[in-house]
């Protein structure tokens, strides 16, 4: 409890114009939110650009602070929120399944003239959509095979826009592992 009367007793001296000392508490909590940008970024150089935003929305938001939870966990919120945020804002690189399927089948058909092993691929892409969940092989039908939208899809399954998205993506990635795993092959 002591750290905390210490975090607020400095919060406070910002808050009056000694702006100078929010470097006390950048150099208290930077090693602890750049590990945790670290784990979360999975890159030591976007974890170190993300801690500078980080403390900058801390330094920004400290009159927002209302002690309902010690400095650290407020700072820690703010922390993984921005993570978050910036995962959400790199362009995630996702391939619909048809689409990986059906290139992966014509590059199998033009290079090696080999349809029997496109048409195993065909059926192991189909083994592994039905490993997945129900509602998740509704989600894939709904999106790929009746082309609706995220939207669309939200209205219908009663699930908010960002959770279908998240769906798709964490499905795509399950379908993805599956595949390799089937096929014993890393899928282009």
């Amino acid at each position: 409890m002591e750290s905390n009367l210490e975090d607020i007793f400095w919060i406070e001296q910002i808050l009056n114009g000694k702006t100078e000392r929010f470097a006390l508490l950048v150099n208290k909590y930077k090693d602890k939110v750049f590990s945790l940008a670290r784990g979360i970024l999975k890159n030591k150089e976007e974890a170190e650009d993300v801690a500078q935003e980080i403390f900058v929305k801390v330094f920004k938001a400290l009159p927002k602070f209302k002690h309902k939870a010690k400095f650290s966990t407020w700072v820690y919120r703010i922390a993984y929120n921005e993570c978050i945020s910036h995962l959400r804002k790199q362009k995630i690189s996702t391939v619909s399944v048809d689409h990986v399927s059906q290139n992966y089948m014509d590059t199998e058909r033009n290079n090696t003239g080999n349809w029997q092993e496109a048409e195993f691929k065909s059926k192991m892409l189909h083994r592994a959509l039905n490993h997945l969940p129900e509602t998740d092989r509704g989600l894939v039908h709904f999106f790929y095979f009746d082309n609706l939208s995220v939207n669309e899809i939200a209205q219908i399954t009663g699930l908010s826009v960002s959770n279908v998205k998240t769906k798709m993506f964490r499905i795509r990635k399950k379908l993805y592992e599956e595949l390799q795993i089937l096929t014993g092959k890393e899928m282009v």
